[in-house]
């Protein structure tokens, strides 16, 4: 399958799978999730969340616990549709619907690094290997963080998310982690 395919099958499953959620169990799935990472120790400094669209895995609620906890938060911010991504300073504070409609922090807040990066996903497979939403936003990101020094990059997903293969190409940066309510998987190579 290309990865169009596979993006497409994986949107319609995720949603699905979401659609036939209760609130509760979402809560549930969610706190969960943030056990495992805290447990794993692999919420460093400064954390990079995203502001979940449709079915994504949301992590605001973990985002929160760990901005009460002292991590620095950091959502993406684009200046517009050519820019790259940049991550900006939250801490609550309200977001404001951004160029390519998703929510994020406003311009003055301040620029930040992070160590840890939570990735949104449609797909991924066990080699870190991911289907994002095909603008090549967070494989660029990445590749820039990781020549700047080290940073975890953790997909978050529901088990539904997870392919027996995702094709790869040069400019795919892979996952460090892939994290779902049930288990945390150290990717292999």
């Amino acid at each position: 399958m290309t990865k169009s395919e596979l993006r497409s099958r994986f949107k319609k499953c995720r949603q699905n799978f979401v659609l036939k959620q209760e609130n509760s169990d979402i809560r549930r799935a969610e706190d969960a999730l943030e056990r495992l990472l805290t447990g794993a120790g692999l919420l460093a400094r400064t954390i990079a969340g995203y502001a979940a669209m449709t079915s994504e895995f949301d992590p605001s609620d973990m985002l929160r616990t760990c901005h009460e906890k002292g991590h620095d938060i950091a959502l993406p911010w684009f200046a517009d549709r050519r820019a790259a991504m940049e991550f900006r300073r939250w801490d609550g504070t309200p977001l404001e619907r951004g160029p390519f409609g998703i929510l994020q922090p406003t311009s003055d807040r301040p620029a930040l690094r992070p160590d840890t990066l939570l990735v949104p996903l449609v797909a991924v497979d066990l080699r870190g290997n991911r289907i994002g939403q095909g603008q090549g936003h967070y494989d660029r990101t990445l590749a820039q963080l990781r020549t700047a020094g080290p940073v975890i990059a953790i997909g978050l997903a529901w088990e539904c998310q997870i392919a027996d293969n995702i094709p790869a190409d040069p400019w795919d940066q892979p996952l460090d982690f892939v994290a779902t309510p049930d288990r945390l998987i150290k990717v292999t190579s």
